[in-house]
């Protein structure tokens, strides 16, 4: 079977648009694109004759990419693997536990180990910290009409009726 005369290996040049670098491991031309009207990418620019006083180092973030030495502090601005800024309300490892069992704070017990005295007061102050909460729940069955043909169906038994007046009521919730 002939090899086609426009792939890059025949002719010897690389894909129009293409990077002129061989990748000799690779036994082929680079294929990223370059910029118009230059013969390497931006990751073979060293290559280039036209280029040889601006050198390219690798990236302090991220070594499996260049960038020119004299941008280098632009490119840490911008590049993909520079850390994000933390929002507002993230605490590093809220949620990690305690690192080592010997750190359980001496002020956590359990209920069942206070005395009768020690247990009056932690209800007064739960009492009082409750005070203020309206704390009656009040059962409001939601309903759509859209429902209406699927509830009143035969085939359809009470555990299908109680799974749809759940998923009616958590559609809600949403608003």
């Amino acid at each position: 079977m002939a090899t086609s005369a426009s792939s890059p290996h025949a002719t010897g040049f690389p894909a129009e648009g293409r990077c002129g670098y061989y990748v000799e491991k690779k036994k082929r031309f680079c294929r990223m694109v370059v910029a118009a009207g230059k013969r390497f990418c931006g990751e073979h620019a060293g290559a280039a004759e036209e280029e040889d006083a601006r050198k390219r180092i690798l990236c302090p973030l991220d070594p499996k990419h260049t960038v020119y030495e004299d941008q280098l502090a632009k490119h840490l601005k911008k590049c993909n693997s520079r850390e994000k800024p933390k929002p507002d309300f993230y605490i590093q490892d809220i949620n990690a536990g305690l690192k080592d069992e010997t750190e359980i704070p001496e002020q956590l017990v359990p209920i069942s180990s206070l005395s009768e005295e020690q247990l009056e007061k932690l209800i007064k102050k739960l009492r009082k910290a409750s005070e203020g909460l309206n704390s009656t729940l009040k059962d409001h069955i939601m309903s759509h009409p859209a429902l209406h043909d699927a509830l009143n169906d035969p085939k359809n038994g009470d555990s299908a009726a109680k799974h749809l007046k759940q998923q009616v009521c958590l559609g809600y919730s949403n608003y």
